[in-house]
C-alpha cells in the first residue's frame, strides 16, 4: 500500500511539474519577469524574517545587555569588598540560641527558599531566589547576630536576578579578625559565581 501511494505521489507532482512548466512556457516574457520578480520578494521576505531581523535585535539589544552585566559585575564586586570587611569584624556572642531556625527566618523574610542543614559549629544553606543585593546582608548578619561567618558561597546568578545555590557558615571560635581569610575567600567565591552565572 505504501508503495503504491508513493507512485500516486509522484505521479501527481509530475503532472503538477508538467503543468507549471507549461504555463511557464506560455507566458510572455513581460509575464515570466513579474512572476520571476514576485518570486525574488517572497524570497526576500522569508529571508528578512527568519534571519536579518532576529539578527538586527539582538544587535540592537547588545549594548543594553552589555550595561546590565557591568551593572551586576560591580554589585558583585561592591558585596565581595563587604564580605571581606566582615572578616575583619571582631567575634560576637550568638544573639540566638539556634542559628539554623534564625537564618531559615532569614531567608523566608528575604523571599528566598532554602533548606537549611543545622550541624553543631555549621550550617549548611541551600537556596534559591534570594537576592543579589541581600548576600552582603546574610553574612554581615551571620557576623554579628550569630556568631558564624560565611565560609563557602557557590552561587549563581540567575536570569532573575536572583542568586541560587549552597551556602556553608562556620560558628566563630577565634577572637578578634583572625577568621578575615575564611571571610575573603568566601567574598571571592560568590564574586566569581555571581559573574559566571550571568553570562548569556
Amino acid at each position: 500500500m505504501a508503495g503504491i501511494a508513493r507512485l500516486r505521489n509522484s505521479s501527481r507532482l509530475g503532472a503538477l511539474s508538467a503543468s507549471a512548466r507549461t504555463r511557464w512556457l506560455a507566458m510572455s516574457v513581460r509575464e515570466r519577469r513579474l512572476v520571476s520578480l514576485a518570486a525574488l520578494l517572497v524570497a526576500a521576505t522569508v529571508l528578512w524574517l527568519l534571519l536579518l531581523r532576529p539578527a538586527l535585535r539582538v544587535q540592537a539589544q547588545a549594548p543594553q545587555q552589555i550595561e546590565a552585566l557591568r551593572a551586576t559585575l560591580a554589585r558583585a564586586q561592591a558585596q565581595a569588598d563587604e564580605l571581606g570587611r566582615l572578616g575583619a569584624l571582631p567575634t560576637v556572642h550568638a544573639q540566638t540560641s539556634d542559628p539554623g531556625d534564625a537564618v531559615r527566618k532569614w531567608m523566608q523574610a528575604h523571599g528566598a527558599q532554602a533548606q537549611v542543614a543545622a550541624l553543631p559549629g555549621s550550617i549548611s544553606v541551600k537556596l534559591q531566589r534570594l537576592p543579589a543585593w541581600a548576600l552582603a546582608d546574610l553574612a554581615r548578619t551571620a557576623r554579628t547576630q550569630w556568631a558564624a561567618r560565611v565560609t563557602t558561597a557557590k552561587l549563581r546568578l540567575d536570569r532573575d536576578g536572583t542568586l541560587s545555590g549552597n551556602l556553608e557558615l562556620l560558628a566563630s571560635t577565634s577572637p578578634g579578625g583572625s577568621t578575615a581569610p575564611d571571610a575573603e575567600q568566601a567574598a571571592g567565591d560568590a564574586s566569581a559565581a555571581s559573574a559566571e552565572g550571568s553570562n548569556p
